[in-house]
């Protein structure tokens, strides 16, 4: 019996580890989503700060 205690000890403990490299896995995925969003955000707040001030000195730039 001592020999299947380690066998299933084992299996615990390689299911585990499988499942913790899958959250890691996820959550890095995560985490670089969430930075490439901010990064997003950021751009957009400083081209509204541009659109903004060109809009003050009473001309638009405009790119297409």
């Amino acid at each position: 019996m001592e020999a299947n205690l380690t066998v299933a000890s084992a299996s615990a403990i390689q299911q585990s580890r499988v499942s913790n490299e899958a959250a890691l896995a996820v959550a890095q995925k995560s985490l670089k989503v969430q930075r490439q969003q901010g990064e997003a955000s950021v751009d957009l707040v400083k081209q509204v700060a541009q659109l903004t001030a060109q809009l003050t000195s009473g001309h638009i730039d405009v790119q297409l």
